[in-house]
């Protein structure tokens, strides 16, 4: 039997909803999750599948960083997300913004169709909670491990 050891930096988020919606062209299925931290019951998202096969990172992103990310933006692009897995794969932030705009936190500029803005009044944690109280999970539970850095707020 093998025992899991978790030192100080390691939180495990628990997966507490998942969903799935198509990718910003349309050819694939994303399939995400949302997660709660076991302190401060923060909510985080996370890329889980993709039915295109493209490579993405699997790691959890804070949705208070997605808040700071969109506020009050009009011009966001899937690159703006980039900063969320800094030095992954490229693909993962166009399916965070795929995911965002399915949950209703960005929409798609009424100036220039390439580009997608915050919907005012919004914020993730209002999003997810929607989303979780109107749909039926696809997952009751499920944990991953994410390493917090030191000094990282």
């Amino acid at each position: 039997m093998t025992e899991e050891v978790e030192s100080s930096d390691t939180v495990v988020i628990e997966s507490v909803w998942a969903g799935k919606c198509p990718s910003l062209s349309g050819r694939s299925s994303l399939t995400f999750a949302i997660g709660r931290h076991p302190v401060d019951a923060s909510l985080g998202l996370r890329i889980t599948a993709n039915s295109g096969g493209g490579m993405f990172c699997d790691e959890w992103a804070e949705g208070r960083r997605i808040d700071e990310i969109v506020q009050g933006k009009s011009e966001l692009i899937a690159q703006s997300f980039s900063v969320l897995h800094p030095g992954r794969s490229v693909n993962t932030g166009g399916f965070v913004l795929a995911v965002l705009r399915h949950l209703g936190l960005l929409r798609i500029s009424s100036e220039n169709s390439r580009l997608h803005e915050h919907v005012p009044k919004t914020t993730f944690e209002q999003t997810a909670l929607n989303a979780m109280s109107q749909t039926p999970s696809e997952m009751s539970s499920g944990r991953k491990t994410l390493k917090l850095k030191k000094g990282v707020n």
